[in-house]
Parts: C-alpha cells; sequence; structure tokens
C-alpha cells in the first residue's frame, strides 16, 4: 500500500526525503550501476530546479534529500538557461514570459525531478541489459522535512544504511553517499555553505561557529557531524526504557529489543512519515494538505520516541512486530 504524501507550493522552499526500491527488492545496483544513478542525480540539477543535499545508494534502493527552492527566487536569465538546456535549444532563443512561467512552475516540483532521473536510469540499465518495463517498484515515497528541525537526523538516516546493513562499520567508507564524498574531502555541492546555519540548532552549534571562517566553519560542521552519526551507532547494547514501553504498548512483554530493531524504528519513521520535523511544523502541515492526505478522522502530529521533540504524521508502533 503506497504512502499518502504531499507536495509544498512553490512558492515556498521545502525538503524532502526521497525513497525508492528495486522492483522487487532486487539487487541489481552494483558499482557501475550506483555511479550512473548517482551522476543521474546530480545532471539534473543543471536543467531542473532542485539540490542534493545527501544521498545513499545501495543495491536495492537509495535516498536523497532533496530541495526544491521557492521558485520565484530564480531570475529570468537562470529560467532561460535551463529552459534552453532542457529542451537543448541554441542559447539565443528565448521562449517569452508565459512560456517561461509555464516552465518556471514545471522544473520547481519534485516530482518531476525525482522521475527524471529515474527514468534516464531506467532506460540506460535496460538497454544495457537488454530487459524493457520499469526498474523501480512503484511511484517513490516523499517526507517532507522541516530544515530547521530534522534534517540532520534525516541525513543521519541516510548516511547510516550501509552501516545498518553491515556492508561497512564507518559511513566514510562508503564509496555511493554523501557522507563519504565530503569525508573524503570532495563536495556534495557549492551551497554546502549553508549546511551550518540549517544544522546549527541540531549539532549544537553556536552563532560564532556558524559565522567564521568557511574552512573553520566546514571542519566544525563535518566534526559535530560526525559526532551525531556516531551517537547513533554507539548504544548498540543499551535500550532505552521510555522507547522501547511506548512501542511495544503491551503487558508482560519483555522490554528487550536488538540494535537492529530499534533502528527500524528510525527507519520506519523517516521514510513514511509523510511529514517529520517539530510539532509546529507537522501541524502546519497538515493545515494545508490535510484534505488532499484524505484523512476521514481527526489526525495529530505523533511523538516519535526515536528522536526526541520529532513528530510526523503516521504512527510508527505498527512497524515493530
Amino acid at each position: 500500500m503506497y504512502c499518502n504524501r504531499v507536495k509544498m507550493t512553490t512558492d515556498q522552499r521545502s525538503f524532502y526525503l526521497i525513497t525508492n526500491r528495486i522492483v522487487g527488492g532486487s539487487f541489481v545496483l552494483g558499482d557501475v550501476e550506483k555511479e550512473k544513478l548517482r551522476h543521474l542525480m546530480f545532471a539534473g540539477t543543471e536543467r531542473l530546479s532542485y539540490r542534493i543535499w545527501d544521498y545513499v545508494i545501495m543495491g536495492n534502493h537509495y535516498h536523497a534529500v532533496i530541495e526544491i527552492p521557492e521558485a520565484n527566487a530564480m531570475a529570468r536569465d537562470e529560467l532561460i538557461e535551463r529552459w534552453q538546456r532542457y529542451y537543448r535549444l541554441p542559447s539565443l532563443v528565448d521562449p517569452g514570459d508565459d512560456a517561461l512561467e509555464g516552465f518556471r512552475q514545471r522544473i520547481h516540483n519534485v516530482s518531476l525531478a525525482v522521475s527524471n532521473f529515474q527514468q534516464r536510469f531506467t532506460q540506460w540499465y535496460n538497454k544495457r541489459n537488454g530487459r524493457w518495463g520499469r526498474l523501480f517498484g512503484g511511484r517513490f515515497d516523499s517526507v517532507i522535512v522541516d530544515r530547521y528541525g530534522s534534517l540532520a537526523k534525516m541525513m543521519a538516516y541516510v548516511t547510516l544504511n550501509p552501516v545498518r546493513a553491515e556492508i561497512v562499520a564507518d559511513p566514510a567508507e562508503y564509496r555511493w553517499c554523501g557522507y563519504g564524498e565530503r569525508m573524503a574531502k570532495g563536495r556534495l555541492q557549492e551551497e554546502n555553505t549553508e549546511l551550518p546555519a540549517l544544522l546549527a540548532h541540531e549539532l549544537g552549534l553556536s552563532t560564532v561557529e556558524v559565522d567564521g571562517n568557511e574552512a573553520t566553519v566546514m571542519n566544525v560542521l563535518w566534526t559535530r557531524f560526525r559526532a551525531y552519526l556516531l551517537g547513533h551507532t554507539a548504544d548498540r547494547s543499551g535500550i532505552d526504557r521510555r522507547q522501547v514501553a511506548d512501542v511495544l504498548n503491551k503487558e508482560n512483554r519483555a522490554l528487550a529489543l536488538t540494535w537492529s530493531q530499534r533502528l527500524m524504528l528510525k527507519v520506519r519513521f523517516a521514510s513514511k512519515g509523510v511529514a517529520v520535523g517539530s510539532k509546529e511544523f507537522v501541524e502546519d502541515v497538515l493545515r494545508q494538505h490535510g484534505a488532499a492526505l484524505g484523512y476521514k478522522r481527526e489526525h495529530r502530529p505523533e511523538e516519535a520516541r526515536a528522536w526526541d521533540e520529532t513528530y510526523c504524521l503516521r504512527k510508527h508502533q505498527r512497524w515493530i512486530g
């Protein structure tokens, strides 16, 4: 069953956690395929209007943290350049204001961004392997993310995928993820310089640390983010009794979950929550999109025991067996 999802309007900057799997859960993404999918993800940012803040590509699925900028923030000259690249037209062609405005709304769309690189990858993969038909199992999952309250959590969730799969012990060792690229002294995007301000609250960065010299700020950011990641992986044998009791919700059941089971709280919560963030953020999404979500009963933000002071629109208990 598909998870209900909504998109923010184009007059505001919005962030999404995107997830999709290969049909049947097949592990068909080898090194060559991962590299091609990564290339196509980033290549689309030159024609459409989105940014990839983080990503991971696994053997049978991928995750990406994608931003759709405010549509009206794009200058006309840049819009024309993207229109020319998108339609592969000569650089002297100007489509006119009406066509440009329609194009502006079209490219500021997370569905177009994701379907574009998925379709291109499917075409490449099918041609290379002599197959036909869809490659991804269904429409992608999309969760709206509160950029000032949950972006670091979503990035940590994405980054820890190869750790959860026991492929690597340290996510810095995994080639096909944003964190691995950054730790290899590469840069995911030039807009990395915006991340300290976006992650300051979650990572406990002070104003002085955020506003300092760029090189120093980036060093502090990744040092703090790495500590944040290790905090999610260090307690494999520990038990958070409040969290466990809330999830099990049954009398006389032993309060014992494995590390992987407790991580599943975060996995399902992150990828199926519709909207993830502060209580106020989720309430605002509910006000704007409650009708589109088709809720027949009254809904309210559901707190995640997996993460303190974090809420979503779907109860996460149901996914724990």
